[in-house]
């Protein structure tokens, strides 16, 4: 069987060309675990907790605004019939934003209220998935991470670099060893202050015994 996807993963995407990316890799994976053929019918049915709904791959439709992915698709129960569903997802439109990775979205997508209510969640995380694997793909061919995806108007562009490395601190400092001089100065504290102790109880046992004399 072979892939229909492209061999190498393009560092810009436009509407038409994202929106056949997601339909190849927003499918899922079969019940039986086997390896996911490519739909004939443009369909394929997702099943979750007991209830089925069909999502028409080939109705995926994408719109690119600064710093806005739209997907549109269809889909379809025998209780709601066929009807679209639009994720937002919003991302930044700066390639120098460090949360290039993080996207905001609605608590449920627009369209349809029974159908958002029950299949809305699952899509988004599709979605959200498909296009983080989208990612991941394009960093794995530049032997790097995903670093940013970016919403320009009609244009999403994917960054990729090497992994963050992160340098723990191991001189002296807050937090890091002991600070010996301070625990030597508390040691000889504490033997001063046992010493004013004895001689105090001293002087009350005097005291007592000059009392009992008078």
């Amino acid at each position: 069987m072979n892939d229909t996807r492209p061999l190498r993963m393009p560092d810009d995407f436009s509407a038409s060309s994202l929106a056949r990316e997601l339909a190849l890799r927003i499918a899922g994976s079969p019940a039986d675990g086997s390896i996911p053929a490519a739909a004939a019918s443009g369909a394929v049915i997702w099943v979750d907790a007991g209830s089925e709904v069909v999502a028409h791959l080939d109705s995926i439709q994408t719109r690119l605004l600064k710093g806005t992915l739209l997907v549109s698709i269809d889909l379809e129960t025998d209780q709601t019939g066929r009807s679209p569903l639009i994720v937002a997802l919003t991302l930044s439109a700066d390639p120098k934003d460090p949360a290039g990775l993080v996207a905001t979205t609605d608590e449920y997508p627009r369209g349809h209220g029974q159908l958002a209510a029950r299949w809305g969640r699952p899509l988004q995380a599709a979605v959200w998935a498909s296009l983080l694997s989208i990612a991941q793909d394009h960093a794995a061919q530049h032997s790097g991470v995903p670093h940013a995806i970016t919403i320009t108007e009609g244009r999403l562009t994917l960054q990729a670099g090497p992994p963050l490395s992160f340098i723990p601190q191991t001189g002296p400092g807050p937090g890091n060893g002991h600070d010996h001089d301070g625990d030597e100065e508390e040691e000889d504290d504490g033997g001063k202050g046992k010493d004013r102790d004895r001689d105090d109880k001293d002087k009350d046992k005097d005291n007592d015994k000059n009392r009992d004399k008078d």
